[in-house]
């Protein structure tokens, strides 16, 4: 029983400091979360927090992110050993702060469930999961872009782990990116007169 509850309690303190450390970079970086919701899965051993912190002016993105995601065990026996990031303009493409969570905890589960490894870029191609007024709903699992360099490597002890961005794409843009690559969807996004943080783009 002792040995237990020792293993238990470092568990806990063990994502005590991974919350820590980085929970103390997003807020460097995006200033304080408003919003949290915890996922949880005790058979497969999942915990995961996500937090939302709100756009503080119309050019500054809203964010989702995880913390805990990168402790979280793949079928295969391996840690996912990266964060997750959605970047979204401020008005979360007229969809609700509980209806994102919800979807972002659905692609979360999938992810952790069906992915064999982290590798990126990776495309998930349309899903009826995504919410109903996104026009984007494939995604793109890719390298953060447009954030600090202090997030893409993030040390905890002797693990590293990364923070990757989730990016809503449409079913045009995940086929760009499936038949020509990456580079030939950076191309297209930057032509493009939309965001690429706008969900509700054309299609």
């Amino acid at each position: 029983m002792q040995i237990n509850r020792e293993s238990s309690q470092e568990k806990i303190l063990d994502f005590d400091i991974r919350r820590t450390i980085i929970l103390n970079l997003y807020i460097k970086e995006w200033t304080m979360p408003e919003y949290r919701v915890i996922m949880t899965k005790p058979e497969i051993g999942v915990y995961i927090e996500i937090y939302y912190f709100p756009s503080i002016n119309d050019k500054i993105p809203a964010r989702f992110a995880t913390v805990g995601l990168s402790n979280s065990i793949r079928k295969t026996g391996k840690p996912t050993e990266t964060e997750w990031m959605l970047a979204l303009k401020p008005d979360l493409g007229q969809e609700s702060i509980d209806r994102i969570f919800s979807y972002f905890c659905d692609l979360i589960a999938h992810n952790i469930e069906n992915i064999k490894a982290s590798e990126i870029p990776r495309v998930m191609t349309e899903s009826a999961l995504a919410p109903e007024n996104w026009t984007t709903k494939a995604l793109l699992i890719d390298e953060l872009r447009g954030e600090s360099e202090d997030l893409e490597e993030i040390k905890i002890g002797e693990e590293i782990i990364s923070v990757l961005w989730v990016i809503p794409i449409t079913h045009k843009e995940a086929r760009i990116i499936l038949q020509e690559g990456i580079d030939a969807f950076d191309a297209y996004i930057e032509k493009l007169q939309h965001s690429i943080i706008d969900p509700t783009r054309p299609y």
